[in-house]
């Protein structure tokens, strides 16, 4: 049995929409049809009803397509738009395909609606099926990484245990020397400290981590995390700020950007043993050409770089991966950028790695900036999209 399509027709005229819906039917479509003709009409069709596609005039006393358009495409992206106009110029059809129409036929040429109709009612079918199928396969690797994830927090938290179970023990046998009390009883605060801290990541791999997402100044937040950090890194590392104070405000949660530029500055120090430079900067950027996954915003980037040991391509691939560390034993768990990358996925952001054996690490840090963000076109600088949409595969831990 052939689904029925809800088409929303923005016409003006009754005799208009019926001859289109006439077409339609003697050639085997079976359609139920609204028609609106305001703003108000329409808004209230979108906002109310799911429709297969709609169908838009270009011209209407008191409303426009391309209005009706950019509404659709901000409320509805997925539904399918053809204009249907007697009045459409060259430019007004160029312009309507640039800004997200599907198709556009002249009413004297209604012979091309049908394969317009239903060539844009397969290609969304098949975008639905497309996405619904890219969903699952998110949402397996997932639950697969959270199973990995858990079985590593497990054994984790099995030796915390075992300390806590080692100390109290001893309790007894020092019951008479309160240094060694006070010695037990610092261990256990760390050892329950620890067991915390694992708690606390697995909550942002299972995405049940709250923010407090409020408007920060970067330049403010990343100075004071710096002068809180400074005084625990060793005297050969040198830690360089380049922030210009111009830059805009972004939506965040001020201890969770505290913990990934902590996270960040102290993997740098890592790896560089003999000593370096840290140097945070940022930036207003725009992607172009833009990926087909992101919408047109600027981001106020974000780069941490050291000159260390740098990664290999094994490495990179893989160092957002829970428990990926090429750390000595005791010296890591391997969380350290895969709680870096949920935290990002907790604020809408991105997050790209740059490294090359013995030529240091960038990591790059995109923060989408709010609607009414004081941003020039002179302050943007236009970059390529990096290397984590296109070659490099997200980490399965938490796969966008």
């Amino acid at each position: 049995m052939q689904q029925s399509l809800r088409i929303l027709h923005v016409e003006d005229s009754s005799q208009d929409s019926e001859l289109v819906q006439h077409l339609l039917e003697e050639n085997g479509l079976e359609i139920k049809t609204q028609r609106v003709e305001t703003r108000t009409e329409f808004l209230e069709a979108l906002e109310r009803w799911e429709y297969d596609l709609i169908i838009s005039d270009c011209t209407l006393p008191q409303f426009s397509g391309l209005q009706a358009l950019e509404i659709a495409h901000s409320l509805k992206p997925q539904t399918p738009f053809i204009f249907v106009s007697g009045t459409i110029g060259e430019e007004t059809a160029i312009e309507s395909l640039q800004n997200g129409a599907t198709d556009y036929v002249l009413k004297h040429r209604l012979s091309r609606l049908i394969p317009a109709v239903r060539r844009a009612v397969k290609e969304s079918t098949e975008r639905s099926l497309r996405m619904a199928a890219e969903e699952r396969l998110r949402e397996a690797r997932r639950l697969e990484a959270i199973g990995n994830l858990a079985g590593g927090l497990a054994h984790d938290f099995k030796n915390v245990l075992q300390i806590i179970k080692t100390q109290i023990s001893l309790l007894p046998l020092q019951a008479n020397d309160p240094v060694q009390v006070v010695k037990i009883a610092e261990m256990l605060g760390k050892a329950t400290d620890r067991g915390s801290d694992l708690m606390q990541e697995l909550l942002v791999f299972a995405r049940k981590t709250d923010a407090n997402l409020a408007s920060i100044d970067i330049v403010e937040r990343v100075n004071e995390t710096v002068e809180m950090i400074r005084p625990v890194l060793p005297d050969n590392v040198e830690l360089r700020l380049n922030l210009d104070k111009r830059l805009p405000l972004i939506f965040a949660d001020s201890n969770q950007l505290d913990r990934i530029l902590t996270n960040l500055i102290m993997n740098a120090n890592d790896a560089m043993p003999a000593g370096g430079e840290i140097t945070i900067s940022a930036e207003v950027i725009q992607f172009d050409p833009l990926p087909r996954q992101l919408d047109e915003v600027p981001y106020l980037c974000l780069r941490v770089a050291d000159t260390g040991m740098g990664m290999g391509e094994f490495t990179r691939v893989h160092a957002f991966d829970p428990f990926f560390t090429t750390k000595p034993a005791g010296k890591g768990t391997g969380l350290g950028l895969s709680v870096v990358f949920g935290l990002m996925q907790v604020h809408n952001g991105l997050i790209d790695l740059e490294s090359k054996l013995g030529q240091g690490t960038t990591i790059s840090l995109f923060f989408p900036l709010p609607q009414g963000s004081k941003v020039t076109p002179e302050m943007i600088t236009k970059i390529p999209p990096f290397r984590l949409l296109g070659g490099v595969p997200p980490p399965k831990a938490i796969a966008a």
